[in-house]
């Protein structure tokens, strides 16, 4: 493989938007040491009803690969669905009607493309009840779901032994196309109006509908049903709340459901009440160091993050020793903070800044390079107040709780981590900006 070729090979293995269920993905996953799911996967097998779960963590802490994993090692337990909210409508608006159509439709789909010919009939039900209520509360008598476009909309995936036709991994994928064409689905109703609607009986007749749907496959699939709802976790607060802490409609499905929620949600007093519902698991960052002790490295985290990075190579067959010096990776596992993700964002720009600097290999100046260009994209989101509360988190070691500060947490500034208790720290790629360091 001559230069080019390697370093683009690298360039697309460390792709931050890459999903766990994409094809060839599973080669790239690494057990983390601290088993964070462990638990979740005790729940599943041993609850006595259909478990009802919320998995948070901040953007990047790899929720999302932790999940794919847990689904598929219970694969021969359950016909388990992945759906993607996050690209099959307009997350930052969506509510629970919504989202219960999209539980429905993705189960379906998976069904159907796994060869377990479900009823097509009880979706059509759960269309007419969603119709009906849109045309009620809105206004819009000639409302109508195209159901076959809502469909090829959806972005779902059917993982284990009932898949298994589909692929190596056991996995059937639904809605694909529409990540090219953009296609997502909306009823265009608003959480409000869904608020408002939710002790009336269409509500119950929705979730009714959509629970004959789930019986069905539940019964064509000889198992139980596991859904995992991928992509809530990029919600804001508010609409978090009410989803999980302030109502009782996703609560209802009657099969086992795994939602993600955003890390805001863990660290608010609301999250007590989402627990009167749902157990309620973190994907913590990697922890790198110790609260307090930042100078001391977690020799157990930075085994996980460079395993991370080598096993990435080494699929692509390249050894690690010859495309990034051993300093220079540890330099941007440092900086990354302990997020899976910002890792895979530096060796992407590190394989783009090692050509344009004419080197053989990631060293120390190219790594710094990387560092440097996601600082700057850091800096270019801070105002002066969003400068301020930095400051202010740093000196007192944990958020302020303004909504500034909620900002920050959300979007990386400021980080949590867990040994015994939880704690915080300004992003170690950021913290240079608040020491006058550019």
């Amino acid at each position: 493989m001559d230069a080019n070729a390697l370093w683009k090979a690298i360039y697309n293995a460390f792709d931050p938007q890459q999903t766990p269920w994409e094809k060839g993905a599973e080669r790239f996953y690494v057990e983390r040491h601290d088993l964070p799911l462990a638990r979740l996967k005790i729940e599943l097998a041993d609850s006595a009803r259909p478990l009802k779960a919320i998995v948070t963590g901040h953007r990047g802490a790899g929720k999302s690969w932790a999940l794919a994993r847990l689904a598929r090692d219970v694969g021969d337990q359950f016909f388990t669905v992945w759906l993607d909210v996050g690209r099959s409508t307009d997350i930052f608006n969506v509510n629970h009607v919504e989202i219960l159509f999209l539980m429905g439709a993705a189960v379906y789909r998976a069904a159907e493309q796994a060869g377990l010919r479900p009823d097509r009939s009880r979706l059509e039900r759960l269309v007419e009840s969603l119709e009906t209520l849109v045309r009620e509360e809105t206004g819009r008598r000639d409302f109508r779901v195209d159901l076959d476009q809502a469909l090829e909309g959806i972005i779902a995936v059917g993982l284990g032994a009932a898949a298994a036709g589909a692929g190596p991994a056991g996995m059937a994928v639904a809605g694909a196309a529409a990540l090219l064409r953009g296609v997502r689905f909306t009823l265009g109703i608003s959480g409000d109006v869904v608020r408002r609607l939710e002790v009336k009986p269409r509500i119950a007749e929705i979730v009714s509908r959509l629970n004959d749907l789930l019986e069905d496959v539940r019964l064509v699939a000889c198992r139980p049903l596991l859904l995992v709802v991928d992509g809530l976790g990029n919600v804001e607060l508010e609409q978090a709340r009410l989803i999980f802490a302030e109502s009782l409609v996703l609560y209802e499905p009657s099969c086992y459901v795994i939602y993600t929620a955003p890390i805001l949600l863990y660290y608010s007093p609301d999250l007590i009440g989402a627990r009167q519902l749902f157990a309620t698991h973190e994907v913590p960052n990697v922890r790198l160091c110790y609260r307090g002790r930042q100078e001391e490295r977690d020799g157990a985290g930075y085994a996980l993050m460079r395993q991370v990075v080598e096993t990435r190579l080494r699929v692509l067959g390249v050894e690690p020793g010859m495309v990034i010096a051993p300093g220079a990776l540890d330099r941007m596992i440092e900086m990354s903070g302990g997020v899976m993700r910002e890792l895979v964002h530096l060796m992407r720009e590190a394989s783009l800044q090692v050509r344009l600097a004419g080197q053989e290999r990631i060293n120390e100046a190219v790594a710094a390079q990387a560092i440097l260009q996601l600082r700057r994209q850091y800096a270019a989101g801070l105002s002066l107040p969003y400068y301020e509360e930095l400051k202010r988190a740093h000196e007192i070691g944990q958020p302020t709780g303004t909504e500034i500060c909620d900002k920050l947490l959300q979007n990386l500034y400021i980080l949590g981590y867990a040994n015994d208790e939880l704690w915080y720290a300004v992003h170690p790629n950021v913290r240079p900006l608040i020491e006058g360091v550019r």
